[in-house]
């Protein structure tokens, strides 16, 4: 295991209650890369590492226009309500396939509570 040496990426806040959806582009030194055997793996953990939500992950099915991009939802959309607020959430990507899995660095989600409820 290797200690990040830069501190992690942050999304933009995230409102509790909203549709979580994230979009990425799998990339093998730097350059994208199709999607085709693979499958993708990822999940929103509290910081002290207890999960919050996993999630589903879908692969454009235009690998040719779109190389290497995905899309990260909620198993239960509905779950996005019961997010702590506010807090940071802790998120990576792995990427499982031909005997291989690739992991993203961690980035973070600020989750914020929504105004309206």
């Amino acid at each position: 295991m290797t200690a990040q040496t830069t501190p992690p990426q942050t999304t933009p806040p995230f409102k509790r209650g909203d549709t979580f959806a994230l979009s990425g582009v799998y990339r093998i030194n730097g350059v994208a890369s199709p999607l085709s055997t693979q499958t993708i793996h990822s999940q929103l953990r509290s910081s002290v590492g207890a999960l919050v939500a996993n999630l589903s992950s879908a692969i454009d099915p235009d690998q040719t226009v779109n190389p290497g991009r995905f899309y990260l939802s909620l198993v239960d959309p509905a779950q996005s309500a019961t997010f702590p607020a506010p807090a940071n959430l802790y998120c990576d990507v792995e990427v499982h396939g031909g005997g291989t899995v690739r992991s993203t660095e961690t980035f973070i989600v600020p989750v914020v509570p929504d105004v309206s409820q």
